[in-house]
């Protein structure tokens, strides 16, 4: 993740690692560590109609569960943060 607004650049929509950390309650360092050891999750949902430009990102942490918008302009706002159902295992 890199650590600028929210971008979209084809098909990779990129966002500030910093601001899902903070939103999963976790430290920066320590939350890119688990990001490389493949125990993030994240998914995301491009809009259509009236939501085109707009994307859901879905990111999952070990039981938690954070779902974010980007807007078109690349801001991001919080959706929902809440204890989630575990997902498939991760990867070693």
């Amino acid at each position: 993740m890199a650590d600028h607004p929210a971008q979209d650049h084809a098909e990779d929509v990129e966002v500030d690692s910093a601001a899902i950390a903070a939103a999963l309650g976790l430290p920066v360092a320590f939350f890119r560590a688990e990001l490389r050891r493949g125990h993030v999750r994240g998914t995301v949902e491009r809009g259509i109609g009236a939501d085109a430009g707009r994307h859901r990102l879905v990111f999952r942490y070990r039981g938690r569960m954070l779902v974010m918008i980007r807007h078109p302009d690349g801001s991001l706002a919080q959706e929902e943060a809440s204890d989630a159902e575990p997902g498939p295992p991760c990867r070693p």
